[in-house]
């Protein structure tokens, strides 16, 4: 994927979670209605989860606008909102999880459907939605390496896990086997609490200050380690910051002519820039095999 500018980079990420928040109130209103229209409790429940859906998708919004605002007081930008947002988001899976686990077995309560046709017509249709916007959702927060809407894509992918719930436990209700309802409960709740938790843990180690991955580091060093001036790495580290990256590196040149010292620097940054996305800022500091300067 070409790489977008930050301008660009924000009007997309607004656009996607633009998407997100009609498909959610959508689905809310769809499941809500058709619910109370079938006698499907389970279904207006279900349509109760998609406004919450709809709120962390409005949260994720206003978080991606919040982290473009260039303000004095935070030079090294507001990023960070988006991984607040995700921390947010997982909180809201773990939620979610929990009230299906509520419902079905604290509570044990058994729905009466009056028309059965309309409501699995409401519940595939949420499934096919959120499955595929999920995918979509995630597929370009990967290419846009946003963590808010990564996150907002797998709380969307609890929907169609929810409603996958409630196709089932309409199907083995209306048969006359709710025990098969509680064991898929059980193994799509599992599913659901281990996405929140990688996007929990994600978030608190950006938030943290955590190293940027292994990986990332070490193209970075062989990036620097293939110019012929660079005797040795000295120090590399990089932290995450919502989409952008912070990278610190300190390097031995094989030189002590500070002018072609800052134009190495210059050649291996831009190097750097244009093989690693997504680097907010880049700081090299060089030093040449002895102290004396030209």
């Amino acid at each position: 994927m070409t790489q977008l500018s930050e301008k660009e980079l924000v009007k997309e990420k607004k656009k996607i979670a633009l998407l997100s928040i009609f498909l959610n109130l959508f689905l809310s209103l769809m499941k809500i209605s058709i619910g109370l229209i079938s006698g499907s409790a389970s279904l207006v429940a279900d349509g109760i989860h998609s406004l919450a859906d709809f709120l962390t998708s409005l949260s994720v919004y206003f978080g991606i606008i919040i982290a473009s605002l260039k303000v004095e007081d935070f030079p090294y930008g507001l990023y960070k909102a988006e991984n607040l947002v995700s921390l947010l988001s997982a909180f809201a899976i773990f939620f979610a999880g929990y009230e299906i686990l509520r419902e079905v077995f604290i509570e044990n309560k058994l729905r009466h459907i009056e028309n059965l046709p309309l409501a699995l017509t409401a519940v595939i249709i949420t499934i096919l939605l959120t499955f595929i916007f999920s995918r979509y959702e995630k597929k370009k927060g990967m290419e846009l390496n946003s963590p808010s809407l990564i996150a907002d894509a797998e709380h969307i992918k609890t929907d169609t896990m929810s409603s996958i719930i409630v196709l089932f436990g309409i199907i083995a209700n209306y048969l006359g086997y709710p025990l098969i309802e509680k064991l898929i409960v059980l193994i799509i709740v599992g599913f659901i609490f281990h996405a929140g938790w990688e996007i929990m843990i994600s978030a608190i180690r950006v938030l943290l200050d955590a190293s940027v991955e292994k990986e990332t580091l070490d193209k970075i060093k062989e990036i620097i380690e293939k110019e012929p001036k660079v005797i040795k790495v000295k120090s590399l580290q990089g932290r995450n910051s919502g989409s952008y990256k912070f990278i610190e590196a300190e390097i031995i040149l094989n030189t002590t002519d500070l002018t072609e010292a800052h134009e190495i620097a210059h050649k291996i940054e831009d190097k750097i820039k244009r093989e690693i996305p997504f680097i907010e800022k880049l700081i090299i500091h060089f030093e040449p095999p002895n102290t004396n300067y030209k």
